[in-house]
């Protein structure tokens, strides 16, 4: 692309749009550098996509601006091709003997899908959906009962958070909205943040699978900070999981 098509604050925009879209973070000293322009034309590029709703900035630049997640039967009838990569790259985690905590959302579906009936392997969960595949698995099931939230199909509420008070797990696997190298891992909704928090609490580790559409984002609710991540199970390329690397994270690639 010429320097003479940059020019163009319609043309820069678009491509910045594409950028957003794909889940980037826009650095504004960056971007100045890359069009050959000055600061204060990239601010006010942002400024305008910010306008239009696409982004929101934040210091230093700009970040994608994303709707909450939709309900799990919505997102069920079109499973995303990736839930299975991340699914069976995450199975070598799960030992014999050990306790585990399946959150709620369609790759935690498929991660149970594939579960072998290991010994001694005791599942907890909060989603009904994921207890019945692990039931028929004759996995030994734990199913937390309380009031179900639309949005990840598990129990939410100051009895799932009680429940999960009460049990001790070796790895817990939350479902998850948003993976930021500033904010962290976060979540939309309040019941079910306060329902993930408490299944982090009950576990030794926490594994975040997380695809990459959900990296760069940010959710309402930030549930662990970057430097508490210690696990993540990802299709995003290696360039784009550095920080969280260089932060202490282990970084699996599907």
């Amino acid at each position: 692309m010429t320097d003479l098509t940059l020019n163009n604050p319609s043309v820069r925009q678009t491509l910045l749009r594409s950028r957003l879209e794909s889940g980037e973070q826009l650095v504004a000293v960056d971007l100045a550098n890359e069009f050959g322009i000055s600061l204060d034309t990239i601010r006010r590029d942002l400024l305008a996509l910010e306008d239009g709703g696409l982004a929101r900035r934040v210091r230093g630049g700009a970040i994608p601006v994303r709707s909450a997640a939709t309900p799990y039967t919505e997102r069920r009838a079109e499973p995303a091709a990736n839930h299975d990569t991340l699914a069976k790259a995450s199975l070598p985690l799960i030992k014999s003997g050990m306790t585990i905590i399946l959150g709620g959302g369609t790759t935690l579906v498929r991660l149970a899908a594939y579960l072998e009936p290991l010994d001694d392997l005791f599942v907890i969960t909060p989603a009904p959906a994921i207890a019945s595949i692990t039931l028929e698995k004759s996995i030994q099931t734990y199913l937390v009962g309380g009031r179900l939230s639309p949005w990840g199909a598990c129990a939410v509420g100051c009895e799932a958070e009680a429940a999960l008070g009460n049990l001790a797990a070796d790895l817990a696997f939350p479902g998850i909205c948003g993976l930021d190298q500033a904010f962290g891992f976060s979540m939309d909704y309040t019941d079910e943040a306060g329902m993930t928090r408490a299944m982090i609490k009950a576990a030794n580790e926490v594994i975040l699978v997380c695809a990459k559409e959900k990296v760069g984002q940010r959710a309402r609710h930030r549930i662990l900070p970057v430097k508490d991540i210690t696990t993540i199970v990802t299709d995003a390329d290696a360039p784009t999981m550095q920080p969280f690397g260089d932060a202490g994270a282990e970084i699996i690639h599907a």
